[in-house]
């Protein structure tokens, strides 16, 4: 589901590219606006491609925009053979995340929010696949860097990390970073524990987040970080940046290799509906 700028429905390809483009724009900071969205065809509402390229884009708002949830009756909307949209990265905060949609036989409605405002709202799909990962050398480099501004509270020194991923259930990831801490000639180990739960809008929310020491520098490190660790204990980072509207995620997967890698398919799995 795409919200679209302005307060009519498109009415040829030109118009549609802008009215994505233009309310994409309202809460990411898009490096080349202008090339974002690639809508072709010649025979709206039937068209041959819709790509939206957001590689590069930060998302400027400090929550996830809401779902637009239509209200009244629909129109029927555009057609596309086949639609992709891409992210390598899409930045949020300090997380780089990576997205990757295709599908084939797209069929959209022209619907409006609760403020009269157009939306796009994906209604059936075949062969629908996306794919969302964030890097894990990325989630070390974050913890490090938090981990040792927090330290030098008490001329603590973060010397190494290493992270622990696994899964914890289809969609779940339990983390373990294992943090080695030194003060003076005394060292210890500090343990920054959580989880992250994925959605079925791509959404990973963190929880349990907790702070464990091992030693006597490592208990103290622990007290100083648990505390700053409270206010993100439930924060929702979003893996992809639009609703999949009327279509459902189904075979929900995760990886926790070299990324923490969530793929799922949507739509139907093959044949035509037309």
């Amino acid at each position: 589901m795409f919200p679209l700028a302005g307060k009519t429905f498109p009415s040829d390809a030109a118009q549609l590219a802008d009215g994505i483009r233009d309310a994409l724009a309202e809460y990411l900071s898009l490096p080349d606006k202008d090339s974002a969205v690639d809508v072709q065809g010649k025979s709206f509402p039937d068209l041959k491609q819709v790509k939206i390229d957001l590689s590069g884009a930060s998302v400027s708002a400090t929550e996830p925009p809401p779902k637009p949830k239509p209200t009244g009756k629909r129109e029927p909307g555009v057609h596309v053979d086949n639609l992709e949209v891409v992210g390598h990265p899409i930045k949020y905060e300090q997380h780089k995340l990576d997205l990757t949609l295709k599908a084939r036989d797209v069929k959209f409605d022209f619907a409006r929010d609760k403020k009269s405002r157009p939306l796009l709202v994906l209604v059936d799909a075949r062969d629908g696949h996306v794919e969302a990962k964030i890097s894990k050398d990325d989630i070390e480099a974050l913890l490090l860097t938090l981990a040792t501004e927090l330290a030098k509270e008490q001329k603590i020194q973060i010397q190494d990390l290493q992270l622990d991923l696994t899964s914890d259930g289809p969609r779940s990831v339990a983390a373990d970073a294992r943090i080695k801490a030194k003060k003076m000639v005394m060292s210890g180990v500090l343990h920054i524990k959580g989880r992250l739960d994925i959605d079925d809008e791509l959404n990973a929310t963190v929880s349990d987040l907790r702070a464990e020491g091992e030693g006597m520098v490592g208990t103290l490190a622990a007290g100083i970080v648990q505390k700053h660790l409270k206010p993100h204990d439930g924060k929702k980072i979003p893996l992809m940046t639009f609703s999949l509207g009327d279509v459902a995620l189904r075979d929900v997967k995760i990886s926790v290799k070299k990324n923490v890698q969530v793929s799922a398919e949507f739509g139907s799995a093959s044949g035509s509906r037309r």
